[in-house]
């Protein structure tokens, strides 16, 4: 399953700095580096759907959702909570989230 990447004004302008900045030094380009400039420009949305369950979307579809067991923040990657796959377990809900918006498909 390949996932859309929305390209917007901001991440746009990253790639282009990108592709500006290789080509001032005379360096080549990969598909590769300018989908993960995309995908660190991109940007997603938090709901509190309980206090210890959060959803985590961005402007088209639900990337996943981060459960907090005792100390650790569970990212699970899927658009319902039942069928989701464990991305990993992180000490803080914000590496939890940026795991599921850095997340390849």
């Amino acid at each position: 399953m390949i996932e859309p990447i929305e390209a917007t004004h901001t991440s746009a302008d990253g790639a282009r700095r990108i592709v500006e900045l290789a080509a001032a030094t005379k360096t080549t380009m990969s598909d590769e580096l300018l989908l993960d400039t995309l995908r660190r420009n991109a940007k997603v949305s938090t709901r509190h759907i309980r206090e210890d369950f959060l959803e985590v979307a961005n402007t088209t579809t639900v990337l996943g959702y981060v459960c907090r067991q005792r100390s650790e923040y569970i990212a699970l990657r899927g658009d319902d909570p039942a069928w989701a796959q464990e991305v990993g377990r992180y000490r803080t809900e914000s590496l939890a989230v940026e795991a599921l918006r850095m997340r390849r498909a």
